[in-house]
C-alpha cells in the first residue's frame, strides 16, 4: 500500500522560465531539486525517442510533503496534452491550490493577461459543509489550475496568498473502476462519493445545461499530501491517453511512495493492472535514488510508484 496521498505530480513543460515563474514566483513554492535527468533511464521510463533530454525542477509548499515537478523535454511539440480534448474526455485534468483571497487573487492573474474558464462561482459542496469559492485558471501552457478559497473555514486562513496544493483531479469514465484500484489496490482512504445537484458546478467548469456529475475524493488519513479527485460524467468522452504524456506538455504522471515495492508489484500483476516501463533505479527529484515502476490505472493515467533506495 502508499504512505500518503500524491507524492508527486509532473508536468511537462515547453517554456521552464515561463512555467516558474507562475508555479515558483506567484505561488511562492520553493525550489527544492534542479537536475538534468539521465537520459538513458527517463527515455526508457517514458518510452520517449532516443536523444530526447529532460530538466527537471522540483517545487515544494511549505508545510506539504508532497513534489510539484515541472519537466522541459527537448524536443517537445509545445502542443498541451488537452488541447484537443474536451472537459468529458478521460485522463488527468487539473491540479488545484488553496488560495487565501480568490477574488483579489483572480483580478490580479487578470491584470498579468492570464485568462480563467469563468469568474469566481461560490458554492456548498455535499461531502463539506463550508462554502467554497472556485475558478480555474488557463496557467502556463494552457494547464488548468483550480484556485480553492475555503469561506469562512480555518483551511482559509492563510499567511500567504497560495497556500498548499488541494489535489489533481482526473476526470474517468467509471468511478467504481477508479475507486477499485486506488483505494483497494493501493490503500488509499475514500473521503467523499456524491453525485452533486444539477448546476452547482456548471459555470465552474463550463458544462454544458443538465448534466450530470458524480465526484470522489481519495486520501490516507492524517496527511495533507494533495487529494485524488474523481469526475465523472453524464455525458460519455474520449481517451487523452494517445497524446497524454510527453513530447506533449501538461499534466502526465502522478506519483505515490510506498514501503514495498516489491509486494505492491505482485499486487498489481494479481489484478492485472498493465506495467509501462520498471521497476528501474531513478533519481527522483527531492527524494533522491528510488527504484520505481510506472503502471497504467483507470482512465489510462500514468501512475509511478517508488519506494526510496535504503543505502
Amino acid at each position: 500500500m502508499v504512505k500518503r496521498g500524491i507524492d508527486r505530480i509532473c508536468i511537462s513543460v515547453s517554456d521552464m522560465e515561463e512555467s516558474l515563474a507562475f508555479f515558483r514566483d506567484h505561488t511562492g513554492m520553493s525550489v527544492c531539486a534542479d537536475l538534468a535527468l539521465s537520459p538513458e533511464k527517463m527515455q526508457k521510463f517514458w518510452n520517449l525517442p532516443e536523444g530526447t533530454t529532460a530538466r527537471a525542477v522540483g517545487l515544494k509548499k511549505d508545510g506539504q510533503p508532497s513534489v510539484l515537478e515541472l519537466v522541459e523535454f527537448r524536443p517537445n511539440t509545445g502542443k498541451n496534452i488537452r488541447d484537443a480534448a474536451a472537459i468529458f474526455d478521460y485522463g488527468i485534468y487539473d491540479i488545484a491550490f488553496i488560495v487565501k483571497d480568490l477574488d483579489t487573487t483572480y483580478n490580479d492573474l487578470l491584470a498579468k493577461g492570464f485568462t480563467f474558464i469563468a469568474p469566481p462561482k461560490t458554492y456548498t459542496p455535499p461531502w463539506f459543509p463550508v462554502e467554497v469559492k472556485e475558478a480555474i485558471l488557463i496557467g502556463p501552457g494552457g494547464i488548468p489550475v483550480a484556485h480553492l478559497e475555503m469561506v469562512g473555514s480555518p483551511m482559509g486562513a492563510l499567511k500567504e496568498d497560495y497556500g498548499m496544493i488541494g489535489d489533481s483531479a482526473q476526470v474517468v469514465e467509471n468511478i467504481d473502476k477508479a475507486l477499485r484500484f486506488y483505494k483497494d489496490i493501493l490503500g488509499l482512504d475514500l473521503i467523499a462519493d456524491e453525485k452533486l445537484p444539477r448546476g452547482l458546478v456548471d459555470d465552474v467548469l463550463a458544462l454544458p445545461p443538465d448534466t450530470d456529475l458524480r465526484m470522489a475524493f481519495l486520501n490516507r488519513k492524517g496527511c495533507n499530501n494533495p487529494v485524488v479527485e474523481f469526475l465523472e460524467f453524464s455525458t460519455k468522452g474520449s481517451y487523452v491517453s494517445s497524446a497524454g504524456g510527453p513530447p506533449n506538455c501538461g499534466i502526465f504522471m502522478i506519483s505515490f511512495e510506498t514501503d514495498d515495492l516489491a509486494a505492491l508489484a505482485e499486487k498489481l500483476r494479481k489484478e492485472r493492472i498493465a506495467f509501462l516501463s520498471g521497476p528501474m533505479r531513478m533519481e527522483i527529484p527531492c527524494f533522491g535514488k528510488a527504484d520505481t515502476i510506472l503502471v497504467e490505472a483507470p482512465g489510462r493515467v500514468m501512475v509511478e510508484l517508488f519506494e526510496r533506495h535504503k543505502q
